[in-house]
């Protein structure tokens, strides 16, 4: 099983920083965690690209292995204003040419698709010796099209994809992996078990909790606590210490 990290870079998700190390009565360092854990390869999956150059020098620092992935909205037809498509895959840079290409696909979601790509346009961009492409758990075409009827009609046969599959005490995980079952057996298609980890112990849940009703504050009803209204949020499974309980 593979840890796979995000940072507070990707706004509202993670409460791990990728700093040296972790802050007394602060944040956690997810570069901390793994030095003391002895993981050298940090699998590190942001919603943006903001921090990469930050990952790179402290990995670099810290002699880790850093495999830096983008998670980026996927849909039908970058054309068509509606959402009834989108989800999400997630593409890894291999080399310095990926990591450049990674940077024209996160400009043209952002600047021609309202922060969405498609099929037809991803794969002008695609090199399979720079990029690798992977189909989250959470999220992707077959969370979506199963769980909130969504027509996602994803064409992955020049990506070579690897899906992944998670169990983290969610009451659907077990449907979501028998329907990823289904279709990888049908295609062929590789899975990876990994596990997404956004803050250090079971514990610290209640802190991100806190983080993501600051991070989604809006005006009308007020979210707290004890009435958070966050989707799926209904499992401490997502940090470390769970990781290292299952592996």
């Amino acid at each position: 099983m593979t840890p796979v990290f995000k940072s507070t870079y990707s706004y509202g998700k993670s409460i791990l920083t990728l700093d040296d190390e972790s802050k007394e009565f602060g944040s956690d360092s997810l570069i901390e965690m793994c030095l003391d854990n002895d993981i050298k390869d940090v699998v590190l999956v942001e919603d943006n690209l903001t921090s990469f150059m930050k990952a790179f020098k402290v990995c670099l620092k810290n002699e880790l292995n850093l495999y830096y992935g983008l998670r980026l909205t996927f849909c039908n037809d970058m054309n068509d204003d509606s959402k009834t498509s989108n989800h999400k895959n997630i593409i890894f840079a291999k080399d310095d040419k990926g990591c450049k290409l990674l940077n024209s696909i996160y400009s043209c979601a952002f600047t021609e698709g309202d922060g969405r790509i498609d099929y037809a346009t991803f794969k002008d961009y695609w090199d399979e010796t720079s990029l690798s492409f992977v189909v989250p758990f959470y999220d992707s075409y077959i969370y979506e099209n199963n769980f909130h009827q969504k027509n996602c009609i994803p064409d992955l046969e020049s990506f070579n994809p690897v899906f992944w599959s998670e169990s983290n005490d969610l009451p659907f995980d077990h449907i979501l992996n028998n329907k990823l079952r289904e279709s990888t057996k049908r295609k062929g298609y590789r899975v990876a078990k990994v596990k997404t980890i956004l803050y250090k112990e079971k514990k610290d849940v209640e802190a991100l909790q806190t983080y993501k009703i600051l991070c989604t504050r809006s005006f009308g009803k007020q979210s707290k606590l004890s009435s958070p209204n966050l989707s799926h949020f209904g499992s401490e499974e997502f940090c470390l210490e769970s990781y290292i309980k299952q592996s």
